[in-house]
């Protein structure tokens, strides 16, 4: 694992790269040494654009959508690559009244948050989202190391601190607990509703009006990811890792087959459906 070091309001930030991650035949993370500063004349880092990349920018990332609020460029773009190299969607603002206006239309799934922000220092931008009751998770990327910097900063709405230098593989964790703690705490789908046919997710029941519907468990487990996706897609990789198990190795065919047949069940059309639908390069989405 490597360090690279970013110079920032003249503290020492390292951004971190070279991953390999437990899906590492999905993705892949390379660094070169590209930029310099034109103040400083130190090294920035920029992203190889290796084989893995040049996939993610044909087939953009469709996972969980990261807001970065950070001043300096470099950092900025750096954690961006790493972001979406792991399949995340990222959103990006550089100073603290912007990053707050994101926060607040575009709903990200979390915030990763720099301190020392212009117009709206992160400590102010974390203490207003929290006043007006939101919820979104905030890990908050410093240099400022000091306990009472910590405590400010958690105290003031963030989830979690992260203190630079850092590892790509922290960062990635805490993002990764950060995320299931929210999945966690969303409430979970009990019931669908499809025109006529009524689903219970808990007692994997189903009927059309009041004759009995037969879905196998695969289906429902289909159904419920994607009622708890909240109309977001749900891509065939989240499909085979939730509904199948790491442990087997079907391929994303095998998620295209099973949700033609659960639209035979389903749907009045299925060549025209109008619940799950197609999100090309992608996967499915429930539209109810």
């Amino acid at each position: 694992m490597h360090l690279i070091n970013v110079h920032s309001h003249g503290f020492r930030d390292a951004v971190p790269c070279g991953r390999a991650s437990a899906r590492a035949r999905r993705r892949n993370c390379n660094v070169q040494i590209s930029h310099l500063h034109p103040v400083f004349g130190q090294a920035f880092p920029s992203m190889a654009m290796s084989t893995n990349r040049l996939e993610n920018l044909q087939n953009p990332p469709s996972g969980p959508r990261i807001l970065i609020i950070e001043d300096e460029a470099p950092m900025r773009t750096v954690l961006k690559d790493i972001l979406q190299t792991e399949g995340y969607r990222v959103l990006t603002a550089a100073d603290g009244e912007a990053g707050l206006a994101a926060a607040l239309t575009e709903k990200p799934e979390l915030i990763l948050l720099d301190i020392m922000l212009p117009k709206l220092d992160g400590f102010a931008l974390g203490a207003q989202l929290r006043s007006l009751e939101v919820t979104i998770p905030i890990l908050m990327l410093t240099a400022k190391d000091r306990i009472e910097d910590r405590v400010t900063g958690l105290d003031s709405g963030a989830d979690d601190y992260l203190v630079k230098p850092f590892s790509t593989d922290e960062l990635l964790a805490r993002v990764r607990a950060l995320l299931r703690r929210t999945r966690r705490q969303a409430r979970l789908a009990t019931a669908l509703d499809l025109g006529d046919i009524h689903i219970d997710l808990v007692r994997q029941t189903a009927r059309r009006g009041r004759k009995p519907m037969y879905l196998t468990a695969r289906e429902f487990a289909i159904l419920r990811l994607l009622a708890e996706a909240g109309g977001e897609p749900v891509t065939r990789d989240r499909f085979l890792d939730v509904v199948w198990g790491y442990t087997a190795f079907p391929t994303t065919r095998t998620v295209d087959n099973h949700i033609a047949a659960l639209r035979a069940k389903i749907e009045v059309d299925p060549k025209d459906p109008r619940w799950i639908r197609t999100v090309h390069g992608v996967g499915y989405r429930l539209e109810v």
